[in-house]
C-alpha cells in the first residue's frame, strides 16, 4: 500500500508540473480573459522618455510567402506617433509543419517604425521566446514570451498571446 501511494505522489507532481507550464491557449480562453493578450510595453529613449502600452491591431499569418517553405506573420500597432507606429515581420518554417507548442524559428525577422527616419529604428533581432500555442484551418495563436525589441527608439517588450487570422497567402490586390 505505501509502494501504490508513493506512485501516486509522484505521478500528481508530474501532472502538476506540467499543467503549470502550459504554454498552449484556445480560442475562447483567449477572448474571455484579456489579460492574456500580448501588449507591447514601450520605454523610449531620448530627452523625454515616454513609458507607455500598445497592441498589435493589424495582424495575419500567412501559410505561403514569397520565401519557398516558409510562412510569414506580419502584424502593425496601428499607433499615430513615430514611438508607437511599428511593424513586425517573422518568416519562419511552415506552419503546417509545425505543432502546439513549437517554437518559432525565423528566417528573417523585421522589428520598424514607419514613420521614423532614423535608420537605426529598425531592428532584426529579438530577445525572448514564441511559440505556437494554438492553431486551427483558419487562425494560429502566437505566444510571445517575454520578447523584446531595442532600437534607437527605445525598448519593446511584447508578453502574451495574439490571436492571428490564418491566410494561405498574402494578395497584393486585395
Amino acid at each position: 500500500m505505501k509502494h501504490f501511494f508513493t506512485q501516486l505522489a509522484i505521478l500528481s507532481v508530474s501532472v502538476l508540473t506540467v499543467s503549470c507550464s502550459k504554454d498552449y491557449i484556445s480560442p475562447e480562453e483567449l477572448f474571455k480573459d484579456s489579460s492574456k493578450v500580448a501588449k507591447t510595453k514601450i520605454s523610449t529613449r531620448g530627452d523625454e522618455p515616454v513609458e507607455t502600452e500598445a497592441s498589435f491591431r493589424d495582424i495575419a499569418v500567412y501559410r505561403n510567402s514569397d520565401q519557398e517553405g516558409q510562412s510569414w506573420f506580419c502584424a502593425s500597432s496601428g499607433g499615430k506617433m513615430v514611438y508607437d507606429a511599428f511593424m513586425l515581420s517573422i518568416y519562419f518554417d511552415s506552419i503546417d509543419r509545425m505543432k502546439v507548442g513549437d517554437t518559432l524559428k525565423p528566417a528573417r525577422t523585421w522589428f520598424s517604425f514607419v514613420f521614423s527616419s532614423d535608420s537605426r529604428a529598425s531592428t532584426n533581432t529579438y530577445d525572448g521566446k514564441i511559440t505556437l500555442a494554438d492553431k486551427g484551418v483558419d487562425y494560429v495563436i502566437l505566444h510571445f514570451n517575454r520578447v523584446r525589441f531595442s532600437c534607437s527608439l527605445g525598448e519593446y517588450l511584447t508578453d502574451g498571446y495574439l490571436y492571428c487570422p490564418l491566410y494561405d497567402e498574402f494578395n497584393l490586390a486585395e
